[in-house]
C-alpha cells in the first residue's frame, strides 16, 4: 500500500451538492442505538391498523423500542458489487399481536442467495462502559426458518442478506419481500438490486483472525461422538468462510502429531552448566506461590525389601539460602499408596554442592516399592514456598547389599539419542480441504518446545528435558523446527503458517520473546511469528511497550494509537505485515466489538484499519461463553443471558470486563445448564456485530481496489479518490486519550456515501 500521511488535512471527500447534508462527527455521553441526533433512521413502508412496517441498511442494532420509521421509502434499495454480501433489515412492529409470521423474499435471480435470520435480544443488566445502558439490545441472528409469532407493541426485526456471485452480470434487478400472518395480513416491498461492474476478490485482502475455542462448543452442544464433532466443526469452518473469517485453529481436530523421546525424569530439566559429578544435574525451579513443583522419575517405583533398611544419598544445591524437601512415599505389591507411610527430610541449601542423606529404617511390612520426589522448595499444602534446587547423583542405597537401587540418579543423558517425530498424516488431511476455502489465508501452528508469554508471565520452552537457553534446546529445537518447516512445505501450507504462542507479553517475558522468534527464524523462516502487544492502561510506558520488530506480525491493540509513534514504526518496515485488534479493554471513545455499543463500530473499524496501513484485524475469541471461575464447577455461563466477558485470572472478585467480548457466536443450545444430553450439530448462530464487520471487510475492498486504480485515473478522478482514502478529521479523529480527542461519525449514512462514490470510480475505471 502505498503511504497515506496521517497527518493531511482533509476538508472533504468530493465536491457534493448544495443541498447535501455537512457530516460532522459527535461525541456522545450515551451510546445511541436510536439516532436520535439524526432524527431517527430507516424508511416506512406501510403503517396500518394491525402493524408497520418498515426497513433501514444493515448498519443498525433495531433496539425492541426503536421508533417507527418516519421517513417514507417503501422500495428496498440495494447496491453491490459481484461476490459480495449486502444485507437490510425489516422491521415489523404490530399493534395487535401476529400469529406465525412469515417473511418472504421472491422474484430475485435464482443465483442471488438470500438468508433471513430473525433478530434476537439480549437482556443486558451490566454494560460495558458508562457509554452504554442497561436493557434488550440485539445481536444473536438464528435463521428464519419458520414462522413465529410476533408480539404488540415491540418491534420484531430481521436481517435479510443477499449474496450475488462473482459470476452475475451487471445490472438492475427487482424483487419483493413480503410479510405475512396466519390470518391472510400481508404487506410487501419491492426490492431494487443494482449489481455493479466489477467484483471483490475471492480471498480477502484484509486479514480477519479469530479464535474458535472448540472445546466449549463440543461442552455446550452435548458433542460425545467423533461424528458429531466432525460435523459442527465443518459447519464452523464453512461459517467462518461465510463470514469472511480466518479460523485460527482449523486443525483443532487434526493436529500435527510430535513423537518425542521422552527424559527419565520430570519436574525439570536437565543442566550442564553446573553440576556435583558428571556432565548434568536436575534443576527443578517453584516459582509460583500457588504450587509445588517436584522432580519425579519417570518409571516411578523402586522396588525393595520391606525386611531391610535403606537411605537416600543425594547432593544439592540452590540458588539462594532456602530449605527445600526430599519426599519418600511407599506402596504394596500391587502399586498401591500406603497412606500415613510417607517419609520426608527437609534439608538447608544454599549456592554450593552438599551432599545430604535421609535414612530409611525398617519399612512397614507391605511395602514392595518407593518412590523418590525432589522439591524446588519446602513442600506445603498451600504452595507458598518458593525457590530453584539443583539435585545430583541422587542414590538409593541398600542397607544390607550397600548398592545402589537408583538407575538414573546420576541424571547423566545422551542428548543425540533423543528422536523427534513430526507426523502430518492427519494434518493432511485437512490441508486437503481448506485450499478450496477463500478466508483461509493463516493459521495458527503448534510448534512443539516453545514457551509461552503474556501479560502475567513469561514461560520458556522446553523440549525432551532441556530448557530454552541450552545448547541441548537448540540442538533438539533446530531437529524439530527443520522437520516442521519441511512438512508444511511439502503440505503446501508452509506460506499459511503463523505461530501465535503468546498473548500481550510486557517487558519481563521480552528476553524469551527475542529468543524464540531467533529459533523460529533460523531453522524454520518459513513460519510466520505473530504476537498482540498491548500498551498496559497501568503503566503506559510507551518506550518500553514496543516489540513489532521480534515479530513478523505484529498485532496491536487499538488504544495503543493514543500514542502514534508505534503506527510511524509500521511504516518504517516494509517487510513487516502489522494487525490490530479489539478486545475488553479497548472501550469509549473507542470503537468497540461489544453488543452494548454503536453500529457502526464493527464497520467503520475496517475503515480507519485501511487508513492505518493495517493488513489484519483480530478478535481473540469467537465461543468464549464460559469464564469458568465465576461459575461453579457444574453450572454453565449462559451467553443467551449472561454474554459477558469476566476476567478469569481473579479467582475471588467477579470482574466484567465487557458484554460481548470473545461472543461472536451464540450455541444453538439456549439452555446448557437443562439439556446435557441432546446433540447440536448444525450451524453456529452469528451475531449482527459479524455481520456488520463483514461489510467492514468489503468496504476494505473497495478502498484497496480504488487505490490500485489511481494510476489509470485523470488528474481530478486522482485527486478524488485519494481524498476517498482516508477519512476526513471532521469525522474521524485519534490521537490523544488524554485529553478525549477521539472521535468518529456514529451515522452509517456518511459511509454508505463515501462507498457509492468509490464505486462509481471503481466502474469508471472497470
Amino acid at each position: 500500500m502505498k503511504r497515506i500521511s496521517l497527518i493531511i488535512a482533509c476538508a472533504f471527500i468530493m465536491a457534493l451538492p448544495a443541498a447535501a447534508k455537512v457530516w460532522k462527527a459527535e461525541t456522545l455521553e450515551k451510546c445511541d442505538p436510536y439516532m436520535k441526533a439524526q432524527g431517527g433512521y430507516g424508511y416506512l413502508v406501510k403503517n396500518d391498523s394491525k402493524a408497520a412496517v418498515w426497513w433501514a441498511e444493515g448498519c443498525y442494532k433495531a433496539m425492541k423500542d426503536t421508533p417507527v420509521a418516519k421517513r417514507r421509502g417503501g422500495t428496498v434499495k440495494m447496491t453491490t458489487a459481484r461476490n459480495e454480501y449486502e444485507s437490510f433489515i425489516l422491521v415489523v412492529n404490530p399493534k395487535k399481536e401476529l400469529k406465525d409470521l412469515k417473511v418472504e423474499v421472491s422474484g430475485l435471480p435464482k443465483d442471488i442467495e438470500f438468508k433471513v435470520r430473525k433478530t434476537e435480544y439480549i437482556n443486558l443488566i451490566y454494560t460495558s462502559s458508562s457509554f452504554g445502558f442497561p436493557g434488550d439490545w440485539p445481536d444473536p441472528l438464528p435463521l428464519y426458518d419458520e414462522p413465529q409469532d410476533a408480539p404488540a407493541g415491540e418491534n420484531t426485526s430481521f436481517w435479510i442478506t443477499l449474496k450475488t456471485p462473482a459470476s452475475h452480470p451487471a445490472g438492475s434487478y427487482s424483487g419483493r419481500v413480503t410479510v405475512s400472518d396466519a390470518s391472510g395480513w400481508k404487506v410487501s416491498a419491492p426490492i431494487s438490486v443494482k449489481v455493479r461492474k466489477f467484483a471483490l476478490p475471492g480471498r480477502p485482502t484484509c486479514a480477519a483472525d479469530m479464535g474458535l475455542f472448540f472445546d466449549q462448543v463440543i461442552k455446550y452442544e452435548n458433542l460425545n461422538t467423533e461424528e458429531q464433532k466432525r460435523e459442527s466443526f465443518n459447519n464452523y469452518i464453512e461459517t467462518f468462510d461465510e463470514y469472511k473469517i480466518q479460523l485460527r485453529d482449523p486443525f483443532y481436530l487434526n493436529p500435527i502429531k510430535y513423537n518425542i523421546t521422552q527424559p527419565e525424569w520430570t519436574g525439570g530439566w536437565y543442566d550442564s552448566s553446573t553440576a556435583a559429578e558428571g556432565k548434568y544435574s536436575f534443576c527443578v525451579s517453584d516459582q509460583s506461590g500457588g504450587s509445588c513443583a517436584e522432580a519425579v522419575w519417570r518409571p516411578r517405583l523402586i522396588p525393595v525389601q520391606s525386611d531391610r533398611s535403606y537411605k537416600i544419598v543425594l547432593n544439592a544445591k540452590s540458588d539462594t539460602e532456602h530449605s527445600s524437601v526430599v519426599v519418600v512415599d511407599c506402596f504394596d505389591d500391587n502399586k498401591n499408596l500406603l497412606t500415613y507411610r510417607r517419609r520426608y527430610k527437609y534439608i538447608d541449601c544454599n549456592d554450593s554442592w552438599q551432599e545430604f542423606t535421609m535414612e530409611l529404617p525398617l519399612l512397614d511390612k507391605r511395602t514392595a516399592y518407593i518412590q523418590v520426589r525432589l522439591f524446588g522448595a519446602g513442600y506445603q499444602a498451600s504452595g507458598s514456598d518458593t525457590g530453584t534446587m539443583w539435585f545430583d547423583n541422587v542414590r538409593v542405597i541398600d542397607g544390607t547389599t550397600g548398592k545402589n537401587l537408583f538407575p538414573q540418579g546420576d541424571f547423566e543423558i545422551d542428548p543425540s539419542k533423543i528422536k523427534i517425530d513430526v507426523d502430518f498424516t492427519e494434518f493432511n488431511k485437512m490441508a486437503e480441504k481448506l485450499r478450496g476455502i477463500e478466508s483461509f489465508r493463516y493459521f495458527s501452528v503448534n510448534i512443539a518446545g516453545i514457551g509461552g508469554v503474556n501479560f502475567e508471565f513469561s514461560r520458556p520452552g522446553f523440549i525432551g528435558g532441556f530448557r530454552q537457553g541450552s545448547p541441548e534446546y537448540e540442538m533438539l529445537m533446530k531437529d524439530c523446527l527443520t522437520k516442521l518447516q519441511a512438512g508444511l512445505k511439502e503440505s503446501g501450507m508452509l506460506e499459511h503458517t503463523l505461530v501465535y504462542w503468546g498473548d500481550e507479553p510486557t517487558p519481563p517475558a521480552y528476553p524469551v520473546l527475542e529468543d524464540t522468534h531467533r529459533l523460529i527464524k533460523k531453522y524454520a523462516p518459513g513460519i510466520h511469528t505473530f504476537m498482540t502487544e498491548i500498551i498496559t492502561w497501568r503503566e503506559r510506558r510507551y518506550d518500553t511497550m514496543d516489540i513489532s520488530g521480534s515479530t513478523d506480525i505484529s498485532c496491536v491493540s487499538w488504544e495503543c494509537f493514543e500514542n502514534h509513534d508505534i503506527i510511524k514504526k509500521y511504516q518504517q518496515r516494509p517487510e513487516q505485515e502489522p494487525w490490530n485488534y479489539l478486545c475488553a479493554t479497548t472501550k469509549y471513545p473507542y470503537f468497540t466489538d461489544f453488543i452494548d455499543a454503536n453500529g457502526i463500530d464493527m464497520r467503520i473499524w475496517l475503515w480507519a484499519s485501511y487508513m492505518y496501513q493495517f493488513k489484519g484485524i483480530l478478535i481473540w475469541a469467537s465461543t468464549f461463553w464460559n469464564a469458568g471461575s465465576q461459575y461453579s464447577s457444574t453450572e454453565l455461563q449462559n451467553p443467551w443471558t449472561d454474554p459477558y466477558c469476566f476476567a478469569t485470572s481473579d479467582q475471588l472478585v467477579q470482574r466484567l470486563l465487557a458484554v460481548g467480548d470473545g461472543i461472536l457466536f451464540y450455541p444453538n443450545n439456549r439452555h446448557p445448564n437443562e439439556d446435557r444430553t441432546t446433540a447440536y450439530t448444525g450451524r453456529p448462530i452469528p451475531c449482527i456485530r459479524l455481520e456488520i464487520m463483514r461489510d467492514g471487510m468489503e468496504d476494505y475492498e473497495y478502498l484497496t481496489m480504488l487505490e490500485a486504480k489511481i494510476p489509470a485515473m485523470s488528474a481530478s478522478d486522482a485527486a478524488k479518490a485519494r481524498k476517498l482514502l482516508v477519512l476526513p478529521p471532521e469525522v474521524f479523529k485519534d490521537d490523544n486519550l488524554e485529553t478525549t480527542d477521539i472521535w468518529y461519525i456514529y451515522d452509517p449514512q456518511y459511509l454508505f456515501q463515501r462507498r457509492e462514490q468509490i464505486a462509481t470510480l471503481l466502474e469508471k475505471y472497470n
